[in-house]
């Protein structure tokens, strides 16, 4: 049996939401924010400060736009507390990042923006090209070869990473982080943000030396 729940964005009047459907194969990240008994009242406004390990209960915050069968498995994203107030600036924030696939124990508490509830962590990914298939081509690269050189991409260097941000004047943008490893580059994970989403998506496309050189990535920095 469904149970259905739809929270709105901070638009009067919008029903926009994205629409998340669980899929085994295609591992589709919403971002939450993560709490248990023992972080509430610490640091960070009770964020959990350790990474969610699987068989553990855990209180999910989920702050977007989305229609979601809570029935159903669901993959959310973690971040450490500091990346979760500061944003995604450094390889300090891209190493514990976790997709932690959940499923509903309770309700806690449904409003029109939002949904507090405990579930239970029933696997975990880490962000690296170990997780998925190779794609060696797909709609990521072409996204980039069209859009590295608008006044609206960035690149950060970082030793086992880069990160690539593609931000359109706040309304909408994705943001692509690369492992660089044995000289070697691939697209690991790509998150699409908007007013009504906010996901994270494991990948894995190799990148060839031409699009290294475009894209500006930079190894051993």
């Amino acid at each position: 049996m469904q149970e259905i729940v739809t929270l709105h964005c901070g638009i009067d009047n919008c029903n926009t939401h994205y629409e998340y459907k669980f899929n085994e194969e295609n591992i589709l990240a919403i971002y939450s924010q993560w709490r248990n008994e023992e972080s509430e009242g610490g640091d960070w406004a009770g964020l959990l400060p350790k990474s969610p390990i699987i068989g553990e209960k855990y209180e999910l915050l989920i702050n977007t736009a989305l229609k979601i069968d809570l029935n159903d498995f669901f993959w959310a994203t973690y971040f450490e507390p500091y990346t979760e107030h500061e944003g995604l600036e450094t390889e300090i924030g891209i190493k514990p990042m976790l997709m932690c696939l959940c499923r509903k124990k309770n309700v806690i508490e449904i409003s029109k923006h939002y949904a507090k509830i405990e579930v239970e962590v029933i696997n975990t990914k880490e962000i690296n090209s170990n997780n998925n298939n190779e794609q060696e081509t797909n709609t990521r690269t072409e996204f980039l070869n069209t859009e590295i050189d608008s006044q609206y991409v960035s690149i950060e260097n970082f030793m086992s990473y880069s990160m690539i941000k593609a931000n359109y004047q706040s309304d909408c943008g994705w943001t692509y982080i690369i492992e660089k490893k044995n000289d070697k580059s691939r697209i690991i994970a790509e998150n699409h943000w908007d007013f009504h989403r906010d996901t994270w998506q494991l990948t894995n496309e190799k990148l060839n030396k031409e699009q290294e050189i475009k894209y500006g990535i930079l190894h051993g920095v």
